[in-house]
């Protein structure tokens, strides 16, 4: 009797300095940053389509970017193409399980280009910038599961685009054991019709990420994109690494092969850094 008591007492004290040690997180705000040796393992919404349930740290700034993205298509004989030159996400951590992030287009290049390779409607410059928020409902301080609402705003800073537009994400990740993850999300965009008033689209992705050691980690995913006013269906199979150099610093690298005609194939290179 004396060994239940003992380790009911000990179970007790166990859940209360985790519950405390949760409790006194939740008090950490932009202005009174988490500790660096409190903070939580990094996590990041690249380099795959599926963004990541969990957010930045309060009062700590991550910094996600393609170093370089090239996004090619062909229709009727004819090759677009646009270049992608440091496509930053700032994230800025505001409370426990919210985050503030700016994705910022910093230069790019688009282009058509004909069967002998002349090039047309050729344009360059910086990019549009997005507006997002991620909120965490459950899972950010562990757990088998993570789930999350990212509301965006898109904001017409190019020279291609004139349309604001928005829409709101719903990630959710789960881990699988073995060093397995899956991670999926629903997407509803809201997007600028060609005549007038706006219109809906959809993007729900599956991914299965695995860790092959301490550093190094690598996904395969797949995706699809529904554009209702034009009923224009998009379908891709996509994948990549990433090696981790820091607890604060990964690279990584991968692709986006479009299974449907029309649809983009996409390479890219990008890095990951917490401060």
């Amino acid at each position: 009797m004396r060994k239940i008591i003992l380790l009911v007492l000990i179970m007790a004290i166990i859940q209360s300095d985790a519950f405390s040690q949760i409790e006194l997180q939740k008090k950490y705000t932009l202005f009174n940053p988490v500790p660096r040796d409190k903070m939580r393992d990094m996590s990041t919404d690249r380099p795959d389509i599926t963004e990541n349930p969990n957010s930045v740290d309060a009062g700590h700034f991550q910094m996600e970017t393609d170093l370089f993205k090239t996004s090619r298509s062909k229709n009727d004989g004819i090759t677009s193409v646009e270049n992608n030159y440091n496509l930053a996400n700032l994230k800025l951590g505001l409370t426990h399980n919210t985050d503030l992030q700016l994705v910022v287009g910093s230069y790019v290049n688009s282009y058509d280009k004909d069967a002998t390779g002349k090039k047309f409607n050729n344009t360059s410059g910086f990019g549009d910038l997005t507006i997002r928020i991620k909120h965490n409902l459950w899972g950010n301080d562990g757990g088998k599961t993570a789930f999350a609402l990212m509301p965006y705003i898109n904001l017409p800073t190019s020279k291609d685009n004139n349309a604001v537009e928005g829409g709101i994400i719903f990630p959710l990740s789960v881990d699988i054991g073995d060093g397995f993850d899956f991670g999926t999300q629903i997407q509803v965009d809201i997007l600028k019709s060609i005549q007038s008033g706006y219109h809906t689209g959809l993007l729900q992705s599956i991914v299965v990420g695995k860790e092959l050691s301490k550093s190094l980690e690598t996904f395969v995913e797949s995706y699809y994109n529904y554009d209702f006013e034009n009923k224009k269906f998009d379908l891709s199979f996509n994948g990549g690494m990433g090696y981790s150099v820091t607890k604060n610093l990964k690279f990584d690298a991968g692709f986006n092969l479009g299974l449907i005609k029309n649809t983009d194939k996409v390479y890219f290179i990008g890095f990951s850094f917490r401060y």
